[in-house]
């Protein structure tokens, strides 16, 4: 097989968390003063880390810290989670597990939040390392942490593939040199990746198993 690892996001590509980021925000803002906000206004703002969430719903910049830190708390205190995984999840990983392919997972999540997540939704996945944001410090599009988890684990470029809904999947894969694999159930059109440089795509995740042992041909 061409590829030996893959690393995946998390909100959007494997789970539907967009019920639970609506519930945090909105007791976040809520207590600053600012009116509460629709699934689909939160959902726009999703992607390139917490920080530029709250921007986008209307937080100011000296309030921007404190309520990113809040948002820590919450994500970290969410009882009765609403998300879930996404209809064949569960089978695509059973498959790329069984075939001896290394899964690791990036998210722009607050490092807390992905270790709830992982925790209340993805125990049954058996990932070689977990990382998310941190304050200040956004894991994408920017290729830091990438680049760290790929030294740290000796992963080359061309053995590991990004499967990812967003933007900033495609551009931190683009960064760092490596191919993205851009899935079509998520928070994005195929429009919205297209224009963020977007070639590959999976409308399901049987699609994402076929593209990875046909490429491995």
């Amino acid at each position: 097989m061409k590829y030996n690892s893959l690393i995946f996001d998390l909100d959007g590509t494997l789970l539907n968390t967009i019920p639970d980021i609506v519930t945090v925000v909105n007791s976040v803002i809520g207590r600053i003063g600012i009116k509460q906000k629709s699934q689909e206004q939160v959902k726009a703002g999703v992607g390139f880390g917490v920080e530029h969430l709250l921007r986008t719903l209307g937080v100011p910049e000296h309030k921007n810290s404190d309520a990113t830190l809040e948002m820590e708390k919450g994500f970290s205190a969410v009882n009765c989670s609403e998300a879930f995984v996404y209809p064949g999840v569960v089978e695509m990983i059973q498959q790329i597990s069984d075939s001896g392919i290394r899964i690791f997972l990036l998210s722009n999540k607050l490092q807390s939040g992905v270790d709830k997540s992982v925790s209340d939704h993805l125990g049954f996945v058996n990932f070689l390392s977990t990382r998310g944001s941190l304050p200040g410090k956004p894991a994408k599009p920017t290729a830091e942490v990438l680049l760290e988890m790929m030294k740290e684990f000796h992963i080359s470029p061309e053995s590991v593939l990004f499967v990812g809904d967003g933007e900033p999947d495609v551009m931190v894969s683009k960064a760092a040199g490596i191919d993205c694999l851009s899935v079509l159930w998520g928070f994005r059109s195929k429009d919205e990746l297209v224009t963020a440089g977007a070639k590959l795509f999976a409308e399901t995740p049987a699609d994402v198993v076929d593209f990875i042992f046909q490429v491995g041909l």
